[in-house]
């Protein structure tokens, strides 16, 4: 990524201290192909579009003490026939606007504050990520403190409210009278080996719709525990929620489960992984709420087609990663799902009930078979392209759901 960088001197009573603007962007094109969208349940059988996003970031800094960061963004979509979402299209306006401050405490301790409009991601994306595979990514007007220790120990404290998007210009808006997160999430390393580390983690939602159900308070612990580093990668994840939805109590949870393994010094240095995940659904509608929320997902939860939500399911996700060369990563990999309950809803990214399942018949969803290629041009210069066939399983055939097929490709610079 190229940088540009204005010096400027400002002397004070402890002499000569130095400030640094900072402009850095990029621009993006997508195209996006799907038949049988939605598996064929909805309005719109097949449907193909594309997508542009331009990011422009000023960042302007003293040293580590101090930074005032604005980030414009600028999206369009053109093809689409199915109903625009809000984060396909934006008129220019404000992603990031925010101001932090570093104070350092002594040895390797510092505190960081930072408020204002501001991307928050957060593990691997699985419950707090920016949404970077839609048009416009996701924001939160938020207040985040943050206990710094080294670069292996942080605690962060934030309150946060997502800012929806809007068609206009610069009037995308939060509502937390409406939509309100808060938690306290720690990442520390684990002593039994270098590289290996854990997060703690609770969050909290609040919100006064959900799902079109009513208001919903709940309330996530979890403990994530990975390495990314080193042959031997893992990543391991163990939720648990609980809370209230209109009248009714939550208890919900997910396991997710990852290990894999680099093999650096064969050819085209293979990393095969296996992947796997039990997400809790169900539901009567009388007692207990057993589905999960997924909260602020990345898009690509499961693979690039993205069909369905993490919730109410059971996924197996063999895959294999490749370097054919330095600047091409190739990714193969297979997605076998089932329902984990067939009182509750087949759900679609962002947790939208798509259909009810028969409540006498078979569990499995489909097969998801994916492959995706990579190609880093030149250091500020992205090409993707990826694909993804579902074979419905009888679950979906039971409804009239159908096999769907996924085509994506995208030019990336950056500057």
């Amino acid at each position: 990524m190229l940088r540009y960088f204005i010096t400027l001197a400002c002397l004070s009573t402890a002499g000569a201290r130095e400030w640094e603007l900072g402009i850095e962007g990029h621009a993006r094109t997508m195209y996006e192909s799907y038949d049988n969208i939605d598996f064929g349940l909805g309005p719109v059988a097949d449907d193909d579009w594309i997508h542009q996003r331009v990011q422009l970031m000023a960042r302007l800094d003293r040293g580590e003490a101090f930074r005032f960061a604005a980030e414009l963004t600028w999206g369009e979509m053109s093809g689409k026939e199915s109903p625009l979402a809000p984060p396909d299209e934006d008129e220019p306006d404000l992603l990031q606007l925010y101001l932090q401050g570093r104070v350092p405490l002594g040895g390797a301790d510092a505190l960081e504050l930072r408020a204002g409009r501001q991307t928050l991601y957060y593990g691997s994306g699985r419950l707090l990520a920016a949404r970077e595979g839609a048009n416009q990514r996701l924001s939160h007007d938020a207040v985040l403190l943050s206990w710094q220790r080294g670069e292996d120990t942080r605690v962060d404290a934030f309150i946060a409210s997502p800012v929806e998007v809007e068609p206009g210009s610069f009037d995308n808006a939060s509502r937390p009278h409406a939509r309100l997160l808060w938690s306290l999430y720690a990442v520390a390393p684990l002593p039994w080996g270098r590289d290996h580390f854990v997060d703690l983690y609770y969050i909290g939602l609040r919100d006064e719709d959900a799902i079109g159900i009513g208001q919903e308070t709940r309330h996530t612990l979890g403990a994530r525990f990975w390495r990314e580093e080193g042959p031997w990668i893992h990543n391991t994840e163990l939720i648990g929620q609980f809370g209230s939805i209109g009248e009714r109590d939550i208890a919900a949870g997910a396991i997710s489960l990852g290990f894999g393994r680099r093999w650096e010094s064969l050819p085209w240095q293979p990393t095969p992984q296996l992947r796997a995940d039990l997400i809790s659904g169900g539901d009567d509608g009388r007692g207990t709420v057993h589905t999960f929320n997924p909260l602020f997902q990345a898009n690509n939860y499961f693979n690039e087609g993205g069909f369905l939500s993490p919730s109410n399911l059971y996924n197996l996700n063999p895959l294999v990663s490749l370097k054919p060369c330095e600047s091409v990563e190739l990714q193969l990999g297979v997605n076998f799902q089932w329902l984990f309950s067939r009182n509750d809803a087949i759900y679609t990214p962002p947790l939208q009930p798509l259909v009810s399942p028969d409540p006498q018949g078979d569990r499995y969803l489909g097969t998801s078979f994916n492959a995706s290629v990579s190609w880093q041009l030149r250091e500020n210069v992205e090409l993707f392209l990826g694909y993804t066939h579902l074979q419905a399983g009888d679950a979906l055939e039971a409804v009239g759901g159908r096999d769907v097929d996924y085509l994506q490709s995208s030019f990336r610079v950056a500057f």
